[in-house]
This record gives structure tokens, C-alpha cells and sequence, in this order.
């Protein structure tokens, strides 16, 4: 779709990611009950993993004898591939839930009479409206720092392989301090990691950086949100507007603040669930 049009193959990929995604990772809760948590974090670990590898696979073919038409056509089938064994391998163990008593409707009416819920849900679009500006952008920023192009490459590779194993290590903990317990420092950090993009001027910072940020974003972006479809709504309204921000006169402190200061939000939105969520059960470890 790219040789047509890149809005199509836009529309086109978003969509069939979003159908894809949702479905292949919620199969997994059928499997798993005590390590769910673990089991699915491993699962979207491979969008860390894929980022890191798939990116290195690109800039080769599309610099190398195969140029950028065979190696797209290369990504595809590389892609296509596997997501064949992917549909091999799954299945449901659980029948679908029956909607004889039940509609859109309804559940909507029910979702806004939780307000643990309807908070939770707009922290999550407002985290993923800013946890994205770094990843999208410190390429940029690093070759705007002076660093070369092949090193400033390398910068989203690493971010993507510590966002890889940000998703699996935190998950070994769920279970001795609470989802909650877990996810909240996590995006604290990660906001405050935001601001830090604009002292980055060498080399050694911007990797340093890339870990970090790769690790805790990774803890963020995990699965332990029942509503994965939120993730990209903020997604989807937060990194235009941080471009918009930005600007082309490259002005930094303007969408790294906007970032920031929605991935505290998110944080402080978590934090209200928390407490509401604690006083209904008597207890600290959510």
C-alpha cells in the first residue's frame, strides 16, 4: 500500500493493528490466571523486540543493493509470515460472552456509574497522549545535538530493546506489590524522564536516556489495562500535537512540557483510582 498511497496504507495498518492486537493479547487471559500478568507482559514484549530488530532489518535493505521497493515488499512478507503462525497458534479456550441480556448501551451506562473506572480509563488516554513524544522524536533530537545520523539510528534501537524487557522484569513483581503499586511509579518516572530530553547533549546522555525511558515507558505500555483500545486514543491525538509543538523552528521545551505534564496527570488519575480502589477493599496492595 505504501507504492499507492501512505494515507491508505496508514488507515490501513492502523486499523488491522488495532484488530489484531486487542484480540491476540486478551486470548492469552484464557490461558493463564496466577501468572496472567507475567504471561501477557512477555506477549507485548515482542513490539519492543520487533522495533528493536525490524529497524535494523529496514535500514539495511532500504541503504543496501535491495532498495527501499524490495525492501518494503521484503518487510511485508517477513510480517505476513508471521503473523500467519500467530493465527495458527491461537485459540480461544473460552466461548464468546453471550449479549442476549445485555448492549452497548448498557455497558456504557455501567462504565460511567464507576468512577474508579471512567478516571482509570481517561489516565490512560491522557499517559499515551504524552508517552510517546520521546520515542517518536529522540532520533531528531540526538542529530540535532550533533550526533550522527548512524549513531542517532542506534538510539531507537536501544530504547526499543530496554522497552522490551521493561514489559517482562516489572511483571515478576505484580504479584508481591499490586498492579497499582507497580504502575504508578513507573509512569511518575517516566514523566519526569520527559523533561530530562531537554538536557540531553551528547552522546553518552541520549543513551543513557534511551534506556531509562525505554524501560520505565515499557512498564507503562505493558498490559495491565483492560481497555487496550484507549492506549491509542491518546496515541492518536498526542504525538501531532507535540509535532505540532515542536514546530519547525525545533522548539523543545514546548512539547516535552506538553508531554510531561500529561503523563503526570495520567499518574495523578492513577493514583485517585488507587485510593478509591483501596478504601472499597481495605487494602494498600493493588
Amino acid at each position: 500500500m505504501i507504492s499507492l498511497t501512505q494515507p491508505a496504507q496508514g488507515l490501513g495498518i492502523g486499523s488491522a493493528v488495532g484488530i489484531t492486537y486487542v484480540p491476540g493479547v486478551s486470548l492469552l487471559s484464557h490461558y493463564f490466571h496466577r501468572r496472567r500478568a507475567l504471561a501477557m507482559g512477555i506477549a507485548v514484549s515482542g513490539s519492543g523486540l520487533g522495533g528493536a530488530v525490524h529497524s535494523i532489518i529496514l535500514n539495511k535493505l532500504f541503504h543496501g543493493p535491495v532498495g527501499f521497493h524490495n525492501g518494503v515488499r521484503a518487510s511485508a512478507g517477513m510480517v505476513g509470515g508471521l503473523l500467519i503462525i500467530a493465527i495458527l497458534l491461537m485459540k480461544p479456550r473460552l466461548p464468546p460472552i453471550s449479549r442476549k441480556h445485555g448492549s452497548t448501551l448498557q455497558d456504557l451506562r455501567k462504565f460511567l456509574r464507576d468512577p474508579p473506572y471512567v478516571i482509570m480509563v481517561f489516565g490512560t488516554v491522557v499517559v499515551f497522549a504524552g508517552l510517546y513524544f520521546p520515542i517518536f522524536f529522540l532520533q531528531l533530537n540526538a542529530i540535532k545535538n550533533g550526533i550522527s545520523q548512524s549513531l542517532a539510528f542506534y538510539t531507537l534501537v536501544i530504547l526499543n530493546a530496554s522497552s522490551a524487557v521493561g514489559r517482562i522484569v516489572p511483571n515478576l513483581l505484580v504479584y508481591r506489590i499490586g498492579v497499582f503499586n507497580l504502575m504508578i511509579p513507573s509512569v511518575v518516572i517516566s514523566g519526569a524522564l520527559v523533561f530530562v530530553i531537554l538536557a540531553l547533549k551528547d552522546t553518552a546522555g541520549t543513551i543513557v536516556f534511551a534506556i531509562l525511558y525505554g524501560f520505565f515507558s515499557g512498564a507503562c505500555d505493558q498490559n495491565v489495562y483492560d481497555d487496550l483500545d484507549t492506549q491509542g486514543l491518546g496515541g492518536l491525538v498526542g504525538t501531532p500535537i507535540a509535532g505540532a509543538l515542536l514546530s519547525k523552528d525545533f522548539i523543545w521545551w514546548r512539547p516535552s512540557l506538553f508531554s510531561a505534564i500529561s503523563v503526570l496527570i495520567g499518574a495523578l488519575c492513577f493514583s485517585t483510582t488507587r485510593a478509591i480502589v483501596a478504601r472499597r477493599k481495605g487494602t494498600s496492595w493493588l
